[in-house]
Parts: C-alpha cells; structure tokens; sequence
C-alpha cells in the first residue's frame, strides 16, 4: 500500500514534467507540505507500525528530481553569468558527492538527491520561459500550500490527532516536543519536524509581506495565520529571519516598500498585545520567545556559537570535509546518523559536505548572485524579484548561522532562480546615432539657387 500511494503521488509529476508544464513546480510544493502527513496516516491505519524507511517520505524527492528534466532541454536558456553561478553550485555538490561516497556509500547519494531538490528548483525557475503571471503564480501557490499546513497546524494543536501522537511516542520525540495533551505540543503539522514546519511557513509568507502581488486570498490576515503558526512551533529562528529580510528589502532598494513594512510591525505587535494573551497555551509560547531578550544566555545561542568556534579549527584541518551523507537526510536514511556532521551550524556544514574546493565555490556563487542581481537593478532593472531578491538571498546567509537552509528544497531557492531568469533581465535601449546637420555653403547649392 506504501508503494501504490507514493506511485499515485509521483504519476502527476511525471505527467506535468513530459508535458513541459510549469504547474509541476506548483505541484511540488504540495508534495513537500502534505507528504509526511501522509505518511503517518498509512503508519497509523494501514501498517499499524511505525516505518522508518517509508517510501511515501521520498516522494518529495523524487518530484523535486524531476524538475531537471524540463532544465536539461533548456539549459541553454541561462544568461553566462547565471551559468557560471550553475557551474560553481554543480563543482560543490561533484566534490561533495565524489568524497561522500567514500565515506558514506549509499548516504551520499540520498544527500546528494537531497541538495538537487533545491537546487532543481532553482534551475527550473532559472531556464522556464515563463510569463511575470507564472513566476508569480508558484510563489501563491507556494502560499495556498502553506496555508493548509497552518489551518491543520491549529487542527494539530488543539486535538492531537491519534496519528500524530502515534508517530511522536515512537519516534521518540515525547518531551522535546511537549506533552500529548492539547495545547501543550509544539507544532509540526503536515511537516516531519517543528524546524522545517516554521521554516516553509515563513519563506512563504515573506514574499507576500514584501509585495501584494504575491499575496493569496485574505492578504494580511492570512499572514497573520501563518505567523500565528509559527508561534505554536516555538521555533525563534524563523521569526527573526523573517524581521531580518523585511528589514533588509527597503534597506537595499532605497525605502522601496518600508510602508509596507511598518504595516507588517504594527500588526505584529497588536498580535503580541492582545492577539498572544488569548492563544491557548499562551503562558508556554511566551516563556519561550521571551528568552529572544536574553540571547546572550540562551542555551539555544550558545550551543550553536560553540560548535561554530570548534568547529572552524576541525575545518581547517579537514581540506577534503567529509562529504555528502556526513549529516542531514543522507545520513539518517542508512541509520547511522551524522558522523561528525554539524547540521546546527550551517555555515560548519556547508565546509564539512564539501570541504574547501566546494566550500568555496558554493559561496563564491552565492557572491555571483549577489552581483548579478545588482548588475541588473544598475541597468535599469525595475522587476520586483531582482529588489527583494537580494534581501531573499542575505537572509539565508544569516540562516546559515542556525542551520543549513540550503540543502533542501525552499521557496527561496525558487525565488533566487526567477530572480536570474530571462524574465527580469532589463531592456537595455539602444542609442540611436543622430547625425550632425551641417549648414550648407553657397557651392553645395543648386545652379537655379545660385542664380
């Protein structure tokens, strides 16, 4: 039954990718947010077990690989420098993957599948000859599959469906996540895991906080949902990313949207005044971000500045890393577990997958999008992902300090591929020569003129 359900969720991806069809970017971002909970309804009533090895949790992958078939026709659809940006990112994940398999056998290449689920994404968005309707339809779709995950994220958070709790007890997970009681369990909803529910959340909702060209239906009120959301996951991270990128947008395009902006922030904080001291369970969510204040003594901070003091000196000993399948997917699928992964640092584990070769050429792309970006805002660029793509982009460096962000796929990695597409390259308007009128002497006159 495993097996039926996952070829049912993959047939339409294969359908859409023969066809060309942009939809199957759509379509994936509704495979990533309702897979696993999927999956626990198969463990739940049909296997009566937990399986760990469940092929419905690779069908994500497996949808997100098949966005390279499009690519490989189209490749040529890049601009040179989003080549060369493509090159460097592909020079990482051959060197990773090349040492992965020696340390890690088979780990690597489920790593390695999932990396390319980001970074298919971004090259689908990249070579797609799409319209500004297009791009925009996958960043709502993206929002109408987050919003699903938030209205079952409340339905999780005020029930605990016999599912859920079933996957949390076998799991393991009673205690990190709270109690099996109502109101007193962070949520993961739809999600494996409360982190990567409060990450597609907030990726989600950023763009339609930047621009109401991307908003779904109920605008700021389904924001708020979202946020409201990322409350119950008591995930910290993700709220202050989401400051960081609004924050930066206007910063980095000259007060382009600050309205907007401090729009969202009052919202927020009536939401904080009136909204959180209603929630059920509010007196635990406020403990929990009420430690923001006190970053500096935060148990949460300090670990993660930790491994990233000991782990630069391990970097640096270590040219070659460990590669892909040291930690992440790769190594929790052959059940070992990371090796001496340092998944809580991104920025440790980016240099660990891929040591110094690939660790470099992968931030060296991410300078190249940055200059590509605003090579294009310099020529006249007025497209509204080439503005908030850099904001996008700085933002998941900072991520990086709290984890790795970009070994996966994320609506940022599809946002950064429309932002190099075609699409917002500016017209650049050719001068047209003007030739210079010289007045004419009596001998350049006809006879009849001279008389």
């Amino acid at each position: 039954m495993e097996w039926l359900i996952s070829i049912l969720i993959v047939l339409p991806a294969f359908y859409l990718a023969a066809s060309r069809s942009s939809y199957l970017l759509d379509y994936v971002f509704f495979v990533v947010a309702l897979n696993r909970g999927i999956r626990r309804l198969v463990d739940y009533y049909i296997n009566e077990a937990f399986n760990p090895l469940s092929t419905i949790s690779l069908t994500p992958l497996v949808v997100s690989a098949l966005l390279l078939l499009p690519v490989l026709g189209r490749f040529n659809q890049l601009s040179p420098k989003t080549r060369k940006i493509a090159a460097l990112i592909t020079l990482a994940l051959v060197h990773g993957l090349a040492v992965g398999v020696l340390n890690s056998g088979i780990g690597a290449v489920y790593s390695m599948g999932e990396w390319m689920a980001g970074f298919g994404a971004f090259l689908f968005a990249a070579t797609a000859p799409v319209s500004s309707a297009t791009a925009d339809r996958w960043l709502k779709s993206s929002g109408y599959a987050a919003l699903l995950v938030a209205l079952y994220g409340w339905y999780q958070y005020l029930t605990i469906p016999p599912w859920d709790a079933f996957w949390v007890t076998e799991v393991k997970f009673v205690g990190y996540l709270g109690q099996l009681r109502p109101t007193e369990m962070s949520v993961f909803s739809t999600m494996h895991e409360r982190g990567p529910c409060a990450s597609f959340l907030a990726w989600a909702a950023i763009p339609m906080i930047l621009h109401p060209r991307w908003r779904i239906l109920g605008g700021w009120l389904t924001i708020l949902l979202l946020f409201s959301v990322v409350l119950l996951t008591l995930s910290r991270s993700m709220l202050i990313i989401v400051a960081l990128v609004a924050l930066l947008q206007p910063a980095l395009s000259k007060g382009r949207g600050l309205g907007r902006v401090l729009f969202f922030a009052a919202l927020l904080s009536i939401g904080a005044n009136y909204g959180l001291e209603h929630m059920p369970g509010a007196e635990r969510i406020q403990q929990r971000f009420e430690t923001v204040k006190d970053i500096q003594n935060d148990g949460s901070y300090q670990g993660r500045l930790e491994i990233l003091t000991t782990g630069i000196p391990w970097v640096l000993k270590h040219p070659l890393g460990l590669g892909l399948g040291s930690s992440g997917f790769g190594a929790g699928r052959i059940g070992g577990g990371a090796k001496e992964g340092w998944c809580d640092s991104g920025y440790i584990e980016v240099f660990s997958q891929f040591g110094w070769i690939g660790g470099l050429a992968f931030f060296a792309a991410m300078a190249q999008i940055w200059n590509e970006l605003t090579r294009r805002i310099r020529q006249g660029g007025k497209d509204a992902f080439l503005f908030t793509g850099r904001a996008v982009l700085l933002g998941c460096l900072v991520f990086l300090y709290v984890g790795n962000v970009f070994g996966g796929f994320s609506l940022f990695w599809v946002f950064l591929g429309i932002s190099l597409n075609r699409l917002t390259k500016p017209v650049v308007k050719s001068r047209q020569v003007v030739p210079a009128v010289i007045p004419s002497m009596p001998w350049d006159m006809p006879r009849t003129a001279l008389g």
